[in-house]
């Protein structure tokens, strides 16, 4: 079976290359979404003429990605923190009521200190 070659205008390979470091996805993946052959983007690839540009939006993909997650960590921590902060105030109060509930009951106050000059 014989195969046929395909051109590519420069502007079709600039936007595969683009898109393909910009979204982050596989060869496989880019090379499905453009239905183009894996080898094919394999070669724009390593004969890419712009390959500063390239290197440029990868790289700014990868920082993107990286503040996305340091910022998806923080927003993750900030509610544990916040949960973990509602739960120390009920904590207090319960202990609060309890002190009171013993003063009523008992008539002993157990937030006297010890020696205390009365």
């Amino acid at each position: 079976m014989k195969q046929t070659l395909n051109h590519y205008s420069q502007s079709f390979k600039q936007q595969v290359l683009d898109d393909y470091f910009q979204s982050g996805m596989s060869q496989a993946g880019c090379c499905r979404k453009w239905n183009i052959p894996l080898t094919t983007l394999s070669s724009w690839l390593r004969t890419c003429t712009s390959q500063e540009k390239s290197v440029s939006l990868h790289s700014n993909s990868i920082h993107m990605d990286a503040k996305d997650q340091a910022l998806e960590n923080l927003r993750v921590e900030n509610e544990r923190l916040r949960r973990e902060a509602e739960y120390h105030k009920l904590r207090v109060a319960g202990y609060e009521r309890l002190l009171e509930i013993v003063k009523q009951e008992d008539g002993i106050d157990l937030l006297k200190k010890d020696g205390a000059k009365q």
